[in-house]
């Protein structure tokens, strides 16, 4: 079912009001995020991902470009993963933050004549992938910081993300070192958020649900992507493509906005519940609550990036 979603500033202000009574905007806008916050961000969500955000195990964004919410959405980004990487002759795959593994499970097994390797820092997501990998010959999953690949130069000729880059603390030195494990001709896939050009230009209410947004995911800020594509371009990348998906991923928003919605229409209730659930899930519906205003409002964007060494 299609659900109505709430996008127009009027009715923002009603929900940061909701969410401060229950959690004081600044307590969230004010906190620190490092890699310890980013790994129990995960830890504490794996409920919510499993049993709200998507049944097969996915923890990205689906992209329904036809405007209706499909759990085949989950796949969509994949599946053109596979599109780039299938003509190519058999190579060395990396995939950035793999988290448990659902992404380059996927990928190996439809693209057998390349080999793939998924690093993430989580020992939880770790031991969930490499069972995963046991049964696929050609996956391998190690522990690595992708802020510094321990991989040698030229190792990969193809290294993909998705929505993990965003957690980076040194954005520049994962573009140097993505471009430096890159063989050249290769390719960095990207699909994340950002900010848009402008954001300090926005109304400061949307400027805060975007930080909220953003502190709410674990996410100190998402960077701006002009920024970003400028740092990827003076570490020696070309832009083979750039790509906003941001009304692709509304459905998949507005039926999780939708559920937050109920959480928040009683504050007795959401302080109740804040106290028997973990912290996170209070995060996550915070959000989910307002993503879809920040998209629509041209706060944030949510990219597909394709880099070329």
């Amino acid at each position: 079912m299609k659900k109505a979603m709430l996008v127009h500033l009027n009715e923002l202000d009603f929900y940061l009001k909701k969410i401060d009574a229950v959690w004081p905007v600044r307590c969230l806008t004010g906190e620190a995020i490092d890699c310890e916050k980013v790994v129990d961000y995960y830890r504490q969500s794996r409920i919510v991902y499993k049993y709200v955000h998507s049944y097969s195990g996915a923890m990205h964004m689906a992209v329904n470009s036809d405007g209706v919410f499909n759990a085949k959405g989950f796949y969509t980004s994949l599946n053109e993963i596979v599109e780039i990487i299938s003509p190519l002759p058999a190579g060395a795959v990396l995939e950035l933050g793999c988290g448990k593994g659902f992404n380059s499970a996927y990928l190996a097994k439809k693209i057998p004549h390349a080999h793939f390797t998924g690093i993430d820092v989580s020992g939880e997501h770790l031991a969930i992938a490499r069972k995963k990998a046991s049964r696929i010959h050609n996956l391998s999953i190690l522990y690595g910081d992708f802020q510094d690949i321990m991989f040698p130069d030229g190792a990969f000729d193809t290294v993909f993300e998705l929505e993990s880059i965003c957690h980076a603390r040194k954005v520049r030195q994962v573009l140097s070192e993505v471009f430096r494990v890159l063989k050249k001709g290769g390719r960095f896939i990207v699909y994340d958020g950002f900010r848009q050009s402008g954001f300090h230009r926005l109304p400061d209410r949307l400027i805060e649900a975007a930080r909220m947004t953003e502190k709410a995911l674990a996410v100190d800020h998402f960077e701006d992507i002009d920024g970003w594509l400028a740092m990827a371009v003076a570490e020696g990348f070309r832009i083979h493509e750039k790509k906003d998906l941001s009304a692709s991923i509304m459905p998949n928003l507005a039926r999780l906005q939708y559920l937050a919605r109920r959480y928040f229409e009683y504050p007795m209730l959401t302080k109740l519940l804040l106290r028997l659930l973990n912290v996170y899930t209070m995060r996550n519906c915070i959000a989910v609550l307002l993503m879809p205003f920040t998209l629509h409002n041209n706060a944030h964007g949510y990219y597909k990036i394709i880099l070329e060494k």
